[in-house]
């Protein structure tokens, strides 16, 4: 069932306009149709009274809870477009709470806040479709852009780097998720890796280094199993 995240103001179900387009023109509903909304992190089903002007009631609430039992938060480097949405669609979808986009030395991208601001928009409008898709509670908030330096102010109880130079057996991951019953952040490395530099800040500032196999992955395929794992671990 389609899920939509609205306002509620003066005991009022408001849609976005985009979200209002779609349920008249694309999926075609009709006058007592229920679909699901979600407002303050809750989920209602409700059912449609009139479709212009869109007019809904709420028939229940919806009681499961689909988001991981702790924080999780990614640190991704600067790209080009076509991989951060990758990235915040999966990251979504598994469950991330935050993602924050950071400038690395090797970073090919060069982004300022202004210039990322101009993108934030459409990345929040990914987020919002893949949580709705998934059946969140919430719409992940997509922050930048942070200089490595930076990243000790959002720091989580467990702070996770994968190095490249450590590939090997993905034992030191786990060993490290079953310390911890909190948030947890991580962060992968841009195109060309972190320089030493880099990932020993890191280290001085929290970071626990960790293996994600014996392969060299891409930046977004890290990202993505990396969360995966950890979200895994959550809700074992």
């Amino acid at each position: 069932m389609q899920r939509y995240f609205v306002k509620y103001q003066n005991e009022i179900i408001i849609f976005n306009e985009q979200d209002v387009f779609h349920i008249q023109k694309v999926m075609r509903n009709k006058v007592g149709d229920e679909i699901q909304v979600v407002f303050d992190s809750k989920a209602y089903l409700v059912a449609i009274d009139s479709i212009s002007p869109l007019g809904v009631h709420i028939v229940n609430p919806i009681l499961d809870d689909s988001e991981l039992p702790h924080d999780l938060v990614l640190f991704f480097p600067l790209t080009k477009s076509d991989k951060c949405e990758l990235v915040i669609q999966k990251a979504t979808e598994i469950g991330v709470t935050k993602i924050y986009f950071y400038k690395a030395n090797r970073s090919v991208v060069k982004l300022d806040n202004e210039g990322f601001n101009k993108k934030q928009e459409r990345y929040i409008k990914i987020a919002k479709e893949a949580s709705e898709q998934c059946h969140r509670l919430i719409i992940p908030s997509i922050e930048g852009v942070l200089s490595i330096k930076d990243i000790k102010d959002h720091l989580c109880d467990l702070n996770l780097v994968a190095y490249e130079l450590d590939a090997g057996k993905t034992s030191s991951f786990y060993d490290e998720l079953d310390k911890s019953n909190k948030d947890v952040s991580f962060i992968v490395g841009p195109e060309g890796g972190f320089e030493l530099e880099e990932i020993n800040y890191l280290c001085d500032i929290g970071f626990k280094r960790v293996s994600l196999g014996k392969r060299i992955l891409r930046m977004e395929t890290a990202a993505i199993y990396g969360l995966s794992v950890i979200a895994s671990n959550m809700e074992k």
